[in-house]
Formats: C-alpha cells, sequence, structure tokens
C-alpha cells in the first residue's frame, strides 16, 4: 500500500513541475542573411552605408505576423535614409540609434522579406597621430539567429585591417550560424592624409 502511496505522490511531483514549469517559447523569427556594405567618404571620413536582411518568419501565431522591425545604427548621427527595395512602405529614425522599416504587407510563418536601405553615418573614426581608425560594429540581434552575416568595405587608402579575404576592392567579413546575440566587430585603419578635411585638420585626436 506504501508503495502504491509513493508511486501516485511521485506522478503528482511529476505532472506539478510539467504543469507549472517556466514555458520555452520558440524563436518568432531567424536572420537569413544580413549584407552590410561601407564606402567611406574621402572628404571627411563619414561612412555611406548599405544595409540588405533577408528576415524569415518562424511564428506570426504568438505576437502576429510581421510588419515592421527595427535595426540598429553604429550611432545616433546618421542621415539620408532612403529605401531601396519596393517592399518598403516607410523608413524612419526610431529611438535615438534605431532605423525603423515598416512594410507594405504582413509577413506569416514560413515567408521570407528581403529589404534594402542606405544612410549616411557620422562620427565613426578616432585620430591618432598620423592616423584615422574605424571600429565599427553592425547591429546584432539579441533574440534571433544570424545565418549568414558578409560584411564589405571599401579598400581603397585601407593601411590595415583585421578582414582576412578581399574581393572587388572590397575588404570582406564572412560569418556564418551566428548565435544569438553575437557580433561582428570590425577594424579598419587608414593614413589621416587619405581624406581632404582630416589631412587638413591638426586635431590629433578626435572622434567624428
Amino acid at each position: 500500500m506504501k508503495k502504491k502511496k509513493i508511486l501516485l505522490i511521485i506522478v503528482w511531483i511529476i505532472f506539478a513541475l510539467f504543469l507549472f514549469a517556466p514555458k520555452s517559447y520558440a524563436d518568432l523569427d531567424e536572420i537569413v542573411n544580413y549584407n552590410v556594405t561601407v564606402d567611406p567618404r574621402m572628404t571627411d571620413g563619414t561612412l555611406d552605408i548599405v544595409y540588405e536582411i533577408t528576415w524569415r518568419v518562424l511564428d506570426s501565431t504568438k505576437e502576429g505576423p510581421l510588419t515592421w522591425v527595427q535595426i540598429g545604427t553604429a550611432n545616433e548621427n546618421f542621415d539620408g535614409l532612403e529605401a531601396l527595395t519596393d517592399n518598403i512602405q516607410r523608413i524612419s529614425k526610431y529611438n535615438g540609434s534605431y532605423v525603423r522599416v515598416d512594410f507594405k504587407r504582413s509577413y506569416y510563418e514560413g515567408e521570407e522579406v528581403t529589404f534594402k536601405y542606405k544612410l549616411h553615418q557620422s562620427y565613426m573614426y578616432k585620430l591618432s597621430w598620423s592616423k584615422c581608425k574605424y571600429d565599427f560594429t553592425p547591429a546584432w540581434f539579441t533574440d534571433s539567429i544570424i545565418e549568414k552575416m558578409t560584411v564589405r568595405w571599401n579598400a581603397e587608402d585601407v593601411k590595415s585591417s583585421n578582414s582576412k579575404t578581399k574581393e572587388d576592392n572590397y575588404l570582406v567579413w564572412t560569418r556564418n550560424n551566428m548565435s544569438k546575440g553575437q557580433k561582428l566587430k570590425i577594424k579598419v585603419t587608414y593614413p589621416k592624409s587619405s581624406f581632404t578635411y582630416l589631412n587638413s585638420n591638426r586635431q590629433r585626436y578626435r572622434y567624428y
């Protein structure tokens, strides 16, 4: 009789743990492809950046279909936002250092959307004597994995970088199967003389 009671208690405990355990929800989205292309302006060192992202919806029932996204930028000092694909209804600066992209239609589970836009980014380099250094970390996704990420940086006049690949006069960084929150850090150094305005500026330590 005691064995039956013990067995019943164990079954009840297992049932209670299952019933009241914190629920783990499946991911809502994933980033299939994330491409960033950077072209510095050789006058003032600011950056023209093009973002192209393929976004896949994994679940559209828990929080509804995908109608808009927000993508981080390097800092809040950017302008010149422009949509480059016709599936974008509206693009705008959002919450300081984010870009908000509103789509023309909703996307549901199993669907993908590829969208592309550009912006002009300032206050990105550091001057150190005769060098101009960039530390650039493209936006990362804390709630989604990235299947493939590629960053291309115009190689004109670059003195050194942490890139190991060069294609069509662009330095290239590539990462596959990036986990949630994983970052890709870009380091590029130029001679200060490469930039017209900087070469005439005698300040040795300054961010732009």
